[in-house]
């Protein structure tokens, strides 16, 4: 009986693991805040943008930064890792 209980609870754990997606979403159209930032250049007139103390993932989103690189910025892209984040496709966002 006991037996049967744990192979029952390991294929549903199994079955719960397999259907988790590998990579969290990206979010569409975020708004964030960051603490710092500063920008570099990019291609085509736009910028790459970087920052601390924000938690941003996603595409097409807006980050206002406080300190720094102050304002807010429309970025294609965004990638961010124990509060750092790096954005590509830069440019002003009214």
């Amino acid at each position: 009986m006991r037996l049967t209980s744990l192979a029952v609870a390991a294929t549903v754990l199994a079955g719960l693991l397999s259907s988790a997606p590998a990579t969290p979403a990206a979010h569409a159209g975020g708004y964030y805040t960051c603490f710092f930032g500063e920008t570099t250049p990019g291609d085509n007139g736009y910028y790459n943008l970087t920052a601390h103390n924000c938690d941003v993932n996603g595409v097409d989103v807006v980050i206002k930064v406080i300190s720094g690189a102050t304002g807010k910025h429309r970025c294609q892209t965004a990638f961010s890792w124990n509060g750092f984040v790096d954005a590509k496709r830069c440019r002003p966002e009214p």
